[in-house]
């Protein structure tokens, strides 16, 4: 009897055996025969069993099951389950941890490549659809899968992080945009992302490095180069980043923007005459630039208001002094004037423009034209 209650228990144990067999090569042949629909299941059940869930072959045949599902064209499979990148690239790594040779790796290249492209398509996807925490976790599973691989896909790494800022999750944004630039990556956008990162924590001495890093590595990529200037413009390092727009401008003799920025920068740090020259040449490149325009205006507006507050301070008795600096202050007022009118031809309803060209027709006395803009004004107000 106790030999038949042996042989009983060794029966069974076999049929078990034998059932996690049969559902793993079922799962493995209906994959091989394109009936998706049919290794799924077959997988699921395998990987009920206690034992499947110990067993490497398992894991990567279910991580194959799921690559398949997850890179087929025909919706009916995709379908089957909507996790199934994730469930993939969470297999094979269960697979790996689990596998003793350290062979399967190599055996899942092809697949490992199907799921990265997968992952980064989706990405995409969800980033054209405005998903952005989505998609930078799509994109992070494409750079994780290329790991894997022992590629660097410097795309997806960039896009994770891009796709992480847009989501608001500014550690996971830092983290990937770090890694390219320790790596010395050809992706000058990181570098200005990055330094734009620690600005905002109000950590400008990294972001000032950062910017210097993209103005160093890439000296001929005018988005790296404008975009460095201006982190430094928004730290109020103004005399590095008219440094930076001064080698652009030799670059690009022919952009107002960069003109722009340089007359902005020689404004901070009180280059009075190279401002005006930097404004003006934007101008003269592009007559409807209002920044440029209005800036210039400010310019002067800002000078004349300087010379007539130091004209007021000066001691009575030097009147004739006093004379000549509020003059020239008033000089400088009226090459003001056609730049706001230049600024409310381009502006037409530009009610701050207009109040102070207001101001300065009341200053200078030219009560008509001071008439007719404060009517202009009144209008709009009302």
């Amino acid at each position: 009897m106790k030999k038949l209650h042996v042989f009983l228990a060794f029966v069974l144990m076999s049929t078990t055996i034998f059932a996690q067999t049969r559902n793993l090569r079922n799962a493995d042949n209906e994959l091989r025969r394109g009936r998706l629909d049919r290794a799924v299941t077959a997988i699921r059940l395998a990987m009920e069993e206690p034992e499947n869930q110990r067993n490497s072959n398992a894991w990567l045949s279910q991580a194959r099951v799921f690559t398949a599902v997850a890179t087929s064209e025909n919706l009916a499979f995709t379908v089957l389950e909507p996790n199934a990148i994730n469930l993939a690239f969470e297999s094979f790594k269960r697979a790996f941890e689990l596998d003793q040779t350290g062979g399967f790796v190599l055996l899942s290249h092809q697949d490992l490549s199907r799921l990265g492209i997968a992952s980064y398509n989706m990405g995409t996807v969800l980033y054209n659809q405005q998903n952005f925490a989505e998609a930078a976790n799509a994109f992070m599973l494409s750079v994780e899968t290329s790991a894997f691989m022992d590629v660097v896909d410097t795309n997806a790494i960039f896009n994770t992080a891009l796709c992480a800022s847009a989501a608001g999750d500014t550690d996971l944004a830092r983290r990937f945009y770090r890694k390219l630039v320790d790596m010395g990556a050809d992706q000058p956008a990181a570098y200005i992302a990055l330094a734009v990162i620690y600005k905002d924590e109000k950590d400008f001495a990294t972001a000032g490095k950062l910017a210097d890093m993209a103005a160093e590595l890439f000296p001929n990529d005018y988005s790296a180069m404008i975009n460095a200037a201006s982190i430094h413009l928004m730290i109020e390092n103004s005399e590095r980043a008219s440094q930076i727009l001064a080698v652009m401008a030799e670059q690009y003799s022919d952009n107002p923007i960069v003109f722009f920025a340089k007359g902005v920068a020689l404004d901070q740090i009180n280059m009075s005459e190279e401002a005006e020259q930097a404004y003006l040449r934007a101008i003269e490149l592009r007559p409807d630039y209002f920044d440029a325009v209005f800036n210039l205006a400010a310019h002067y507006v800002t000078r004349g208001v300087a010379i007539r507050m130091e004209a007021d301070n000066l001691p009575w008795n030097e009147q004739r002094k006093h004379a000549e600096m509020t003059e020239l202050s008033n000089t400088i007022f009226r090459k003001a004037i056609p730049m706001l009118e230049k600024a409310l031809e381009i502006q037409p309803n530009n009610i701050p423009v207009m109040a102070t060209l207001r101001d300065i027709y009341l200053h200078l006395r030219m009560d008509d034209r001071a008439t007719e803009i404060m009517a202009d004004i009144e209008k709009l107000e009302n």
